[in-house]
């Protein structure tokens, strides 16, 4: 399946000073993790595109595992090594990662492959450094749950940007399995549920700390901004999470 995908360019180091502020850890997500997989302190574990280690720490406290955090930005890795000393992270490309083969049990990335150039590579290069039996987690969204996120509601063009970067489900799994990756299950979380858009998401609108934010025109994005002030001026807004999908993977 031929990857037609828009490849935008993001300033992490710059976004990393207001990451955390929009990117905490989804619950739903860990527990995902746990129930997919029996895992301890003698697994090895890599989180690509680590960002500022909010999985990796949390992994493993819960777990004890030995995790290692990869991302190309220093900007996030500098911020994701001082949450925690007993984690191992390295600054290195997702399409050529610096481990030797079958180094790992289990790897996961969370909102992360629609920044990755070539799919194709980047799922290689996850076959090659995953154990014999090992599982992989893919965290992303379809392009039906793109197209239904609250925040397009002010930033409508935000959906084009983003189906035009994101790989779409079944493009990963033909991809994985070109690679003698098998699909093990689809899961969805989260969709429909309600949230509340209040101050935090605010701060971070205005901060411009969503990625997609820095992809559209100053234009819409003044005329939006203006939008999420004037509605919260009245209060928190309920809304319903798109969700995401989660793509299981086993070698």
């Amino acid at each position: 399946m031929a990857d037609n995908r828009v490849n935008y360019k993001v300033n992490y180091d710059e976004i990393s000073r207001v990451y955390d502020q929009v990117r905490g850890v989804d619950r739903a997500v860990i527990e995902s993790f746990l129930n997919g997989v029996a895992l301890d302190a003698s697994c090895t574990l890599l989180d690509i595109g680590c960002g500022t280690g909010n999985y990796t720490d949390v992994m493993q406290q819960l777990t004890q595992a030995r995790i290692t955090g990869l991302d190309q930005s220093e900007g996030m890795l500098a911020k994701a090594r001082a949450k925690n000393d007993q984690l191992d992270f390295g600054q290195g490309d997702a399409q050529q990662m610096p481990f030797a083969s079958a180094s790992f049990d289990f790897i996961y990335m969370t909102d992360v492959i629609h920044h990755v150039p070539d799919i194709g590579r980047l799922l290689g290069e996850i076959a090659r450094v995953l154990k014999l039996g090992g599982k992989v987690c893919i965290v992303t969204q379809s392009h039906a749950q793109i197209a239904r996120r609250p925040i397009a509601t002010f930033f409508p063009s935000i959906v084009a940007v983003d189906t035009a970067r994101y790989p779409d489900i079944p493009q990963i799994v033909a991809a994985a399995a070109a690679h003698g990756l098998a699909l093990v299950r689809e899961e969805r979380l989260g969709e429909g549920e309600p949230t509340l858009y209040g101050q935090p998401f605010l701060a971070a609108v205005r901060a411009r700390g969503y990625s997609m934010l820095r992809l559209i025109s100053d234009e819409e994005y003044t005329r939006g901004l203006a939008q999420v002030e004037a509605q919260l001026a009245q209060g928190d807004l309920t809304v319903n999470k798109a969700g995401k999908t989660l793509i299981w993977l086993q070698r």
